[in-house]
């Protein structure tokens, strides 16, 4: 039987590996997963790349994995090389040691999260999936190894800020189970006196409080930080409810056939499903904590997750799919470790017998109910790696090949807008481009008050022409929106080409040169 696991799990990492790799080879990176390699890349040293993250609103492991990569080669290839292959452990790990039946754990390696937005997207949130696999892989023997459940929290915690809440969750539930819990959970009060080194309980304690403490400190943004400035306090039914809404986002996700796939949710195109929208969320959150009632451990972790992101998305940053992954995330860990967390028994034959009656119906439904979550996301992930290859998801790329094709990639560059053209240049490979968003030379995007004001076209010409007599030299402009033919000839600017009708609608790009002098 454990032969047969093991070449489950293999099997199913090598069929994942060939789509991943098929499908990130049709995927054209966007701003987003070029910023990070463009901050690892043109950063001088650590200390130099913790100050640029300050602007982030992210911790910063992901970029310190990327650091010695940017060493090897400039090219941003070798991040989605390695990003592939952190899902594929991924993988391994929840198949061959889950807790699932065979058919939930295939769902589950091409369902929409893992297959595609966790995998093909290159970005951080694919660490924060890895570590809380490894969390649970380390969880049926964490009194044994809790110093590894520690380090592995701690890490954790520098993925991304809905890792971190999700970390202060499971924290904050191990803490309770470790010091309240011998008194309530039987079982667990036998385990605690077995161990014999209890120092190493509070040295991975300290280490996940030291992850949460360092991480927050690490999210501080500094005074001048022009992004997502703005905290909601205030109470809006309407806003709770699209909050609320999130969650069938997360455990429901099904794009659209279209163009502008990503992001979308085909069921909410339906009437009837935006009747019920708001009660099914509300009826999946009841049944997490029904569900999990009787494991407090699993059930402090699922509701201080759930509502932990909730409240984030509320009060400061709404976010994208790839940030409500997370709520769907907490509740398939919760349904891994459940099996492992004590119980709550006032009855011993109970104990002896089995669960009741209650229990092992809840038990069914929480594998229907888990099961055909998993089929949504397997359908998913499907549409979404067939959209991937059916659109070109962002045109930094092929503008980048055409600029090299031109021999034009050593010539002084416009970028306008700064995120959009950022994405051309760390294709280019090229140390840096002028940004009239923010007046300076730069590669990745810094995002800071100074960039906050509006660039018109006219600006951006005048820009161009500035540093064209500066360096007597040719000027190319990177636009993602056209000028007009007026302008255009009014400046003697030439047109080169555009690339538009990308699923990222805002890189598409149109090339202007500006003539010597």
């Amino acid at each position: 039987m454990e032969k047969k696991g093991k070449h489950y799990a293999l099997g199913l990492t090598f069929l994942f590996f060939a789509v991943g790799a098929f499908t990130a080879s049709h995927h054209e990176m966007w701003r987003d997963e070029i910023q990070a390699w463009l901050l690892a890349r043109d950063s001088t040293s650590v200390f130099n790349l913790f100050a640029h993250l300050k602007y982030e609103g992210h911790p910063g492991l992901w970029h310190l994995c990327l650091m010695p990569l940017s060493r090897i080669t400039h090219s941003p290839v070798i991040m989605q090389m390695f990003h592939l292959l952190i899902t594929g452990v991924t993988v391994y790990l929840f198949v061959r040691y889950s807790s699932f039946n065979w058919f939930q754990k295939l769902l589950f390696c091409f369902g929409y999260l893992v297959l595609y937005e966790y995998a093909i997207i290159a970005r951080n949130y694919a660490l924060g999936l890895l570590l809380i696999t490894v969390f649970c892989v380390l969880f049926r023997e964490r009194y044994k190894r809790f110093i590894w459940v520690g380090c592995v929290l701690f890490l954790l915690a520098h993925t991304s800020v809905h890792a971190l809440i999700v970390a202060i969750a499971i924290g904050i539930a191990l803490c309770c189970e470790y010091v309240f819990g011998g008194r309530f959970l039987k079982p667990l009060s036998q385990e605690i006196k077995t161990i014999e080194n209890k120092r190493s309980i509070w040295i991975g304690f300290a280490l996940i409080a030291v992850g949460i403490i360092t991480a927050v400190l690490q999210l501080n943004p500094p005074p001048d930080t022009g992004f997502a400035v703005a905290w909601n306090f205030k109470y809006e039914a309407k806003r709770v409810n699209d909050i609320v809404k999130l969650i069938s986002r997360a455990y429901l996700p099904i794009p659209k056939s279209t163009l502008g796939f990503w992001g979308s949710n085909t069921l909410t195109t339906y009437p009837f499903f935006q009747t019920i929208q708001v009660p099914l969320c509300y009826f999946l959150m009841l049944f997490g904590v029904l569900l999990f009632l009787k494991r407090p451990t699993a059930l402090l972790t699922y509701l201080i997750s759930t509502f932990g992101l909730l409240a984030f998305f509320y009060v400061k940053y709404q976010g994208s799919i790839r940030h409500h992954g997370f709520l769907f995330l907490t509740f398939l860990m919760c349904c891994w470790i459940y099996r492992d967390c004590p119980a709550i028994s006032l009855d011993k034959t109970e104990q002896q017998d089995g669960d009741s009656t209650v229990n092992r119906v809840l038990n069914v439904a929480g594998t229907v109910v888990l099961t055909l979550l998993l089929i949504c996301h397997a359908i998913g992930g499907i549409t979404a790696v067939r959209m991937e290859h059916r659109h070109v998801f962002s045109y930094g790329k092929l503008t980048a090949e055409y600029i090299k094709s031109q021999d034009m990639q050593d010539h002084l560059m416009v970028g306008e807008t700064d995120f959009a053209a950022s994405t051309v240049a760390g294709y280019l490979q090229k140390p840096q481009i002028y940004y009239p968003r923010g007046s300076r030379y730069g590669s990745f995007v810094r995002w800071d008050k100074a960039r906050t004001h509006n660039v018109t076209n006219q600006l951006v010409i005048e820009e161009a022409r500035k540093l064209s007599r500066e360096h007597s030299q040719p000027v190319l402009i990177i636009l993602n929106r056209a000028i007009g033919a007026k302008l255009r000839a009014q400046h003697n600017l030439s047109f080169l080409v555009k690339f538009t009708g990308s699923v990222i609608g805002s890189e598409g790009f149109h090339l202007y040169l500006m003539p010597n002098g």
